[in-house]
């Protein structure tokens, strides 16, 4: 598949994905990694991969050994369901589902594109099926859009390690401020969600209101309002709101 990203556009742009890549991987892993692989990345549940507890990714229908066993730094609090706890791997997803990405694809029956917001799937009654690709289908390149003139962005990622280690949480912003008021904002969570995760509550609790550290408050609380945790990953609600609270001031103060 072709690695092209569209890159006409702002440094704001740039800021966020970069930002989002660098903390993604090795350098060596990133030096080999296309856009596809990334947008197509499986989950990093050790029940999915280890071929022997029950997973309904990798055998439908047998059932989801996360939900009473271990599940504290791959596994969801948002998107949850009964059926599939894991969490999307990825940074750069989460980078574009803030930038509202659009992933171009080609297969038997043509090309067509797809919403970023529509690429991924909940893990609803087919949790195997983790994306909106048909059969013979593959992804050719992703555009980003042209940004809201004068927004600002940031990526901010907390993980057990320093590097190469996913996200306990992350929260990628792009927000534009006039007359001290939130008139464009896009927030989207990592490490917490089943899928790249679009917060449109904290969206709708950030837009119009003042920029302030009282609002900023109020839309990480309302970002993990829906949060259902488990045992071993109940942190995470409070680390999340964290992470997107240092995400909206830091983006907040480049504007």
């Amino acid at each position: 598949m072709s690695r092209r990203i569209a890159f006409g556009v702002p440094a704001a742009v740039l800021l966020l994905l970069s930002q989002a890549l660098l903390a993604g991987a090795s350098t060596q892993l990133r030096n080999k990694a296309t856009t596809g692989g990334n947008v197509m990345q499986r989950v990093r549940c050790g029940y999915f991969r280890d071929g022997v507890l029950p997973c309904n990714k990798r055998a439908p229908g047998s059932g989801c050994a996360a939900i009473g066993g271990h599940n504290r730094s791959v596994h969801a609090v948002l998107g949850t369901r009964t059926q599939c706890i894991a969490t999307h791997p990825s940074d750069m997803c989460v980078a574009m589902a803030a930038l509202e990405a659009v992933i171009h694809v080609e297969g038997p029956k043509g090309k067509r594109t797809i919403p970023f917001a529509e690429f991924h799937k909940l893990p609803g009654d087919t949790p195997n099926i983790e994306n909106a690709l048909e059969s013979g289908e593959l992804i050719t390149f992703v555009d980003l859009p042209k940004p809201i003139e004068g927004s600002k962005s940031v990526y901010l990622k907390l993980r057990d390690r320093a590097s190469y280690e996913f996200a306990l949480s992350s929260a990628a912003v792009v927000a534009k401020v006039e007359g001290g008021h939130i008139r464009y904002v896009r927030v989207a969570m990592g490490g917490v969600g089943t899928k790249p995760w679009r917060s449109h509550e904290a969206e709708a609790a950030l837009t119009g209101k003042p920029a302030d550290a009282a609002t900023f408050r109020k839309a990480a609380e309302a970002a993990l309002a829906a949060a259902k945790p488990r045992t071993d990953n109940a942190f995470k609600v409070e680390l999340a709101q964290r992470v997107a609270l240092r995400a909206l001031q830091t983006a907040g103060a480049r504007l």
